[in-house]
């Protein structure tokens, strides 16, 4: 009963910060570094050290080495997102979050493809942190839940 209550807490304080990021990407194209922070700390609420330590190498690395071969056009805020929510979600997790919001991504652009052409699409800067924080939310509870 207590874990249940734990673990239900644990998302919903996962799912509100992941609201705060997106909304404060989508105004600023930022990412305070107080917000991930945050997520770690809801990733103490109940820890095994062993899969949080690898879920957030595993879901931050892609994002460094893509980082680094775009020449920055992913920020330091989106590695750091998937640091903290690699953390909170251990390395299954940590790559569903990736493959559903990278995915959201793909629908997205797709669609301002349709609306506006290739060439829109692809001038249209988008910040990542809002279709990353969907599929985090999503990750945690099919994960958990489901």
């Amino acid at each position: 009963m207590l874990s249940d209550l734990l673990l239900l807490s644990k998302g919903l304080l996962f799912g509100a910060l992941l609201l705060v990021i997106s909304f404060h990407d989508i105004r600023t194209r930022e990412i305070p570094n107080r917000l991930p922070l945050a997520i770690l700390g809801v990733g103490m609420l109940e820890i095994s050290i062993i899969p949080a330590v690898t879920g957030l190498v595993v879901a931050s690395l892609p994002y460094l080495l893509a980082a680094i071969i775009t020449n920055g056009k992913i920020g330091g805020g989106d590695i750091k997102l998937m640091a903290a929510s690699g953390f909170v979600l251990g390395p299954a997790g940590g790559l569903l979050q990736s493959v559903l919001g990278l995915s959201l991504v793909l629908f997205f652009a797709a669609g301002l493809a349709v609306q506006g052409g290739m060439t829109k699409a692809a001038k249209t800067p988008l910040p990542l942190a809002p279709f990353l924080s969907a599929g985090g939310f999503a990750a945690f509870w099919l994960l958990y839940f489901c």
